[in-house]
């Protein structure tokens, strides 16, 4: 398993965490320059989502949030196909290169897409993905909180500093995909910073900028040493809520290209989604 888990396993994904130190970024040949290290357990809410040929593993694709022991969330556009059984999830992944006892390793029995997803403008990019089986919840493997259902209109959230985490597997400095579980510290901006830095870096954005509060859509990071990257799409914003616990705030989606300019990643609203999230969770 571990030759076939590491030979076939390509850094061809759709959307870590690029550090530049002093406004520079670092060129660096170590893999897992970007961002912050964790250590395995410390995410248990972390979901490996990858792509299966012929019954073998052929691609990372993106992260995605356990939310209960059955569903995970992650971004619809990390899915080309609709096609459930091209994908496969695993749950308590930390290493790449390592096969851990810890892990669990799933079949997807559905998969649903946001129906008004806009591959254009990325609006509602946002996906539900239900395991073949129940998950075994334990220090490596448990869900998370979603964020209450809010609107649109809302005040943007306030937390403290090193509240708020972006997680994921996606590229590094060193232009490929980390090989552990890394976090970047990241920042709910205000719609008005979210539309100015979107506006006025419209190419970089894939020409998408966040135009209005209410398109279900947020601007988050914005820490000019630390950036998300390709491979990191689907992945969580999480932040600690008062009762010291984290929820999820966010569904990341896209950024930059290239990444690496300190400017904010855009996420999916899941307070916004909370009701579809509900909906779709049927039995």
């Amino acid at each position: 398993m571990d030759e076939v888990k590491k030979m076939n396993e390509q850094a061809n994904t759709p959307t870590t965490l690029l550090i530049g130190v002093l406004g520079v970024i670092i060129l660096s040949a170590h893999v897992d320059s970007g961002g912050s290290a964790t250590a395995e357990g410390d995410w248990s809410l972390m979901a490996y989502i990858y792509e299966r040929k012929a019954g073998v593993l052929n691609r990372f694709i993106c992260g995605g949030s356990l939310i209960n022991n059955r569903w995970v969330l992650s971004a619809t556009h990390c899915f080309q196909t609709p096609n459930r059984n091209l994908y496969r999830v695993r749950l308590g992944e930390y290493s790449r290169s390592v096969t851990s006892p810890n892990e669990q390793d799933f079949g997807v029995s559905k998969l649903v897409l946001h129906a008004s997803f806009d591959p254009v403008a990325f609006v509602f990019d946002i996906a539900l993905i239900k395991l073949s089986g129940a998950a075994t919840i334990n220090q490596y493997v448990s869900p998370v909180n979603l964020v209450d259902a809010g609107r649109c209109t809302d005040p943007t959230p306030n937390f403290p500093v090193d509240a708020c985490y972006t997680l994921g597997w996606g590229n590094t400095a060193a232009g490929n995909t980390s090989n552990t579980l890394r976090k970047v510290t990241s920042y709910i901006l205000p719609h008005r910073l979210c539309k100015s830095h979107t506006e006025q870096h419209v190419a970089k954005y894939g020409n998408r900028p966040v135009l209005y509060k209410c398109e279900a859509k947020f601007c988050g990071g914005y820490n000019r040493y630390e950036d998300t990257c390709q491979g990191d799409s689907g992945g969580p914003l999480v932040c600690r809520h008062s009762d010291n616990q984290y929820y999820v705030h966010g569904i990341l989606s896209y950024g930059t290209k290239p990444c690496g300019f300190g400017l904010p990643g855009i996420y999916t609203s899941v307070a916004v989604c909370r009701g579809w999230i509900s909906r779709m969770m049927t039995p």
